[in-house]
């Protein structure tokens, strides 16, 4: 999917080269935030109901629980503030363009995957109206 291969190409641009890191208190706590939000979603999917692409998969059960009690996506979230974080360390111009690309491409995967998540899961649409896409009380 298309979605899937932006994504990819995008943080790879946004985090390269690594090796001209610039230390930022803002960027590591970023990073960490992000990497905070990741684990918990992946600990709170069993496994094999976690997907890289946008689709469900058949045998998916809808969570609720854990970082999805909040918000939709924590995968997209920790995407977010982990390529901010990077900004951080490492600011270009080019950069922050990637990074605002990156969001507009996870927005348009969510917009995509919810779609599909309503099809597959009946209960889906009042899950959405309890919780927030991204970011908790706000977006």
């Amino acid at each position: 999917m298309i979605y899937v291969v932006a994504q990819f190409i995008l943080l790879v641009f946004i985090a390269w080269p690594i090796a001209s890191l610039k230390l930022s208190m803002l960027g590591l706590l970023l990073i960490l935030c992000a990497m905070l939000i990741a684990l918990s979603a992946l600990i709170t999917n069993r496994p094999g109901n976690f997907n890289v692409r946008p689709d469900p998969k058949l045998t998916g059960t809808l969570i609720v629980h854990g970082p999805y009690r909040y918000i939709r996506h924590p995968m997209y979230t920790s995407l977010f503030f982990g390529g901010l974080g990077i900004l951080c360390f490492q600011f270009s111009e080019y950069k922050l363009i990637a990074w605002l690309l990156l969001i507009i491409v996870l927005c348009l995967k969510a917009r995509y995957e919810e779609k599909a998540l309503s099809l597959h899961h009946p209960e889906y649409p009042a899950y959405q109206k309890k919780s927030k896409a991204f970011i908790p009380w706000i977006w």
